[in-house]
């Protein structure tokens, strides 16, 4: 009987950059909380995305603070659920810096795609929804994780085992047709143009970052090319000008020699034509290395 091997994700280590966002993300969201007792809804008509706020009073930090809030306990959980899941091992191969960009830069050009729909929602229909989450950039996340490894399996609603490249192209597909739905009026609650934003956004942020990423490791390995080449030719050149030298003292001795022979040698010439001998004519060692 054939058995497949179980290769399932059911999380991921908590690096640096995913610990602190979850920790802004959790904190925030309590200070949500312990604000709408007293001024509901304040925190979210100032920091979330919404017409009226970023095109008409020139909020133009929503598309950066959004993502920081949420709407509820299972919203928030299903976002840093996703970023513990999909994020560590993505920061691990990344580093801290660049995972933490991605984040942000996929968070803001969802929010970006975001208000675009809302200007083109409030000229059609006249209404202005507020947004916020981090799900565009958990999207993001999920497309660089599903780009990096995508015959790894995960258990969708914790029970059916899928590779990350299907779920990938279903979650597409999902979110494609919501924002149809969202641009024709009959969109619900979620942002569906916010996910679509954040997969293109993360798409192209992924690109980027592999194409300098090979780029500098081209550089590097360039250089480092460079830099063995001059040595080695550093070294060909002292070889040579030491044989020149070597073939200037045999010839003098040897002439010194043939007028007045052998024992007209000082030590000292000896000695030079000892050296001269064994850097004109090296041995099979030298010549092989």
């Amino acid at each position: 009987m054939h058995q497949r091997s179980m290769n399932i994700r059911f999380g991921g280590p908590v690096t640096p950059a995913v610990k602190q966002l979850m920790i802004l993300n959790g904190s925030v969201f309590i200070l949500q909380q312990i604000v709408g007792l007293f001024e509901p809804n304040m925190l979210e008509a100032i920091f979330g995305i919404s017409h009226g706020g970023f095109a008409q009073k020139f909020m133009l930090w929503q598309p950066v603070t959004y993502m920081f809030l949420h709407g509820g306990w299972l919203h928030i959980f299903f976002n840093l659920l996703g970023l513990w899941m999909f994020g560590g091992e993505l920061e691990q191969i990344w580093g801290k810096g660049r995972f933490f960009r991605y984040y942000i830069l996929s968070g803001i050009g969802a929010g970006f795609f975001i208000a675009i729909m809302n200007y083109y929602v409030a000229l059609r229909f006249g209404t202005s929804a507020v947004t916020i989450g981090a799900s565009g950039a958990i999207y993001a996340i999920l497309l660089a994780y599903g780009l990096t490894w995508p015959n790894r399996e995960v258990l969708l609603y914790f029970l059916f085992p899928i590779k990350i490249k299907y779920l990938l192209i279903a979650f597409g597909l999902v979110e494609f047709f919501g924002t149809l739905s969202s641009a024709a009026g009959t969109g619900g609650n979620i942002s569906h143009v916010g996910h679509v934003g954040g997969l293109i956004t993360g798409f192209i942020l992924y690109r980027s970052f592999m194409k300098n990423r090979a780029k500098s490791n081209v550089v590097k390995l360039s250089f480092f090319k460079r830099l063995t080449k001059g040595f080695r030719l550093k070294q060909k050149k002292k070889q040579i000008d030491t044989r020149i030298e070597a073939k200037k003292i045999i010839d003098e001795i040897l002439g010194k020699i043939a007028r007045s022979g052998m024992s007209s040698l000082t030590p000292d010439e000896k000695k030079r034509l000892e050296w001269a001998r064994k850097h004109y004519y090296p041995s099979n060692e030298d010549v092989l290395h």
